[in-house]
């Protein structure tokens, strides 16, 4: 039987794609192409996903942007996911986020925003239970670069 294509599905993909080119070095052709893909994913997502999967489709979008230096943008996404954090948006979910905003200020070349933003992520994922998820976001945390 065929894979089906659904939005879903496509989502995935795209958002896996994404986050392959994210942890490899990439040519300047490869820097557009993942974020080509990361608006896929979030396209998708919008779609059909709910609304965790939306803050998370802007998480990634603009996690890529503050990879490329994109500090305005990456902002811009990093705001609009914490904007549509869902109320019963899980602990590590919330973590997430600010550590996207951490990202996105450290792109932009706010320190004290950086600073404040990983306090908070810090803050939120001492309410995660899961030790999984909780291992997930503190390496995402590790890796959130200084200021530029």
């Amino acid at each position: 039987m065929p894979h089906e294509m659904t939005h879903r599905s496509l989502a995935v993909a795209a958002f896996n794609e994404t986050w392959a080119l994210l942890e490899r070095t990439r040519s300047a052709a490869e820097d557009l192409t993942m974020l080509e893909v990361a608006f896929t994913s979030r396209h998708h997502w919008h779609a059909e996903g709910g609304a965790q999967q939306a803050v998370i489709a802007d998480w990634l979008v603009s996690r890529c942007f503050a990879e490329l230096g994109e500090g305005r943008l990456a902002m811009r996404f990093a705001n609009t996911a914490l904007d549509e954090e869902p109320s019963d948006a899980p602990a590590w979910l919330r973590a997430s986020l600010l550590e996207g905003l951490a990202r996105a200020h450290a792109s932009n070349g706010d320190a004290d925003g950086r600073d404040l933003a990983l306090r908070q992520a810090t803050a939120a994922l001492g309410a995660e239970l899961d030790p999984d998820d909780r291992a997930v976001i503190e390496g995402q945390i590790a890796t959130v670069p200084l200021a530029r």
